[in-house]
């Protein structure tokens, strides 16, 4: 498996794998073809450097870690997950975790205090996932539940 940056190029993979990943869970996710084209710019824009592909062949998996966030929840500048999935034959294989400890690597490289994320409340794989490595709930708004993990020393 290589982890490298997300390119332009990568948008239709990231529809395609991003619609596999995310069905059967409509109420946290894009269901337009449009709107997720839209979702991949916006986060290519927000800080394309943070932003991931894994690969086997081609790709199988996303994360995007925006360094560039400033969380209101927090009240400071934070590394913001917003994004992490992976093609749903290669789940529990690892790669979900690599993409994770490359964003985190990502955050620390950019000396960010904390990462955080925004995870749906009825979502208890993705809960448990971001539980095993480190992060703890803080918080909640509606249907999302707020995580963060600190990464100073």
């Amino acid at each position: 498996m290589r982890i490298r940056r997300v390119d332009r190029s990568d948008q239709a993979y990231f529809v395609e794998i991003y619609i596999q990943a995310y069905k059967n869970q409509d109420e946290y996710a894009y269901t337009r073809v449009r709107d997720i084209k839209a979702y991949f710019r916006w986060l290519y824009n927000r800080d394309k450097n943070g932003f991931f592909v894994a690969e086997i062949a081609e790709p199988v998996g996303f994360s995007a870690c925006d360094t560039n966030w400033f969380s209101f929840y927090e009240m400071r500048k934070t590394a913001e997950l917003h994004e992490i999935f992976v093609k749903p034959e290669f789940s529990g294989k690892g790669i979900g975790k690599e993409l994770l400890f490359h964003s985190i690597r990502y955050a620390k490289s950019r000396d960010m205090p904390v990462i955080s994320l925004w995870v749906g409340e009825k979502n208890e794989r993705a809960k448990n996932f971001y539980k095993k490595h480190g992060f703890v709930e803080s918080g909640r708004m509606g249907k999302w539940i707020r995580m963060k993990k600190n990464l100073s020393p």
